[in-house]
C-alpha cells in the first residue's frame, strides 16, 4: 500500500509537470532533488516516479535519468482500428519473444521494476489499478530488452489495448478468480526473469497471454 510520502511525492510531481512546457524527451530534476524540494524521502520520490512510469508517462533510464516519455508515432496504415482478437494475435506472437531477449539485456533495475509492478499489482483495490499495473508490467519487460526497435513494436500492440473497445471487452470478462491466476501468471513470468531461465519465462508468457485470450474469447484458438 503506497505511504503517506508516496502521496505526497506523487501530488507534488503531478503538479509539478502540470506547471511546467515540458516536452517530450524533457528531462526532470534528480531523484535527491526532488526529494529535498518536498522534504521527503529519496524513496517515496522513486515510488512516486515509478508510477508515473507505470501510466506511460515518464521513462526512466539508468545512468541517464527521468524523462517525459515520447509521444509514441502513429503505424502507417488505413487507420482501422485493430479489434481485441488482432491485439491478442500479436500479442502472442510479440511478447514471449521478448521476454526472451529481455532475459539476457535486463539490467537489475529493471529486475527491480518488474517486482515492483508485480507487487502493486497484487496489492491494487480496484479493477483499473489492477490494470494499470499489469499493462505496466508487460511494458517493463518489453523495455527491458533494451532495443529501440522491440519497444517501438510493443508500444503498437500497448496502443491497441489501450483502445476502448479493449478495455470494455476485458472489464466484462474479468473476475477474482481470474485475477488470482493473472497475478500467479505473474509472479511466474517475473521470478523466470529474476532467475534469467529464457525458456521458463517464454513459456510462462505463452501460457498466460493464451488464458487471456480464452477468458476473452471464450475459446482456445
Amino acid at each position: 500500500m503506497p505511504s503517506r510520502e508516496e502521496y505526497r511525492a506523487s501530488e507534488y510531481l503531478e503538479k509539478w509537470l502540470a506547471g511546467r512546457k515540458l516536452h517530450p524527451g524533457d528531462r526532470l530534476p534528480p531523484e535527491r532533488e526532488l526529494a529535498t524540494k518536498l522534504g521527503v524521502g529519496r524513496a517515496a520520490v522513486r515510488r512516486a516516479l515509478a508510477t508515473l512510469e507505470a501510466s506511460g508517462r515518464l521513462t526512466r533510464h539508468v545512468g541517464r535519468g527521468t524523462f517525459l516519455a515520447e509521444a509514441t508515432t502513429q503505424p502507417a496504415g488505413d487507420g482501422a482500428p485493430a479489434s481485441p482478437a488482432d491485439v491478442m494475435e500479436m500479442r502472442l506472437l510479440l511478447e514471449p519473444r521478448l521476454a526472451v531477449l529481455a532475459v539476457s539485456a535486463a539490467t537489475a533495475r529493471d529486475l527491480e521494476q518488474v517486482m515492483h509492478c508485480l507487487e502493486r499489482g497484487e496489492a491494487a483495490r480496484s479493477y483499473e489499478e489492477f490494470e494499470r499495473w499489469d499493462a505496466a508490467l508487460h511494458r517493463t519487460l518489453a523495455e527491458a530488452t533494451h532495443n529501440p526497435l522491440a519497444e517501438r513494436l510493443y508500444r503498437v500492440v500497448q496502443d491497441a489495448r489501450d483502445d476502448p473497445l479493449w478495455g470494455n471487452l476485458k472489464r466484462r470478462t474479468f473476475s477474482t478468480e481470474r485475477r488470482a491466476l493473472y497475478q500467479s501468471d505473474h509472479r511466474q513470468i517475473a521470478y523466470a526473469l529474476v532467475e534469467r531461465d529464457a525458456p521458463a519465462i517464454e513459456n510462462a508468457l505463452r501460457a498466460h497471454l493464451t488464458r487471456v485470450r480464452t477468458n476473452l474469447f471464450g475459446e482456445e484458438r
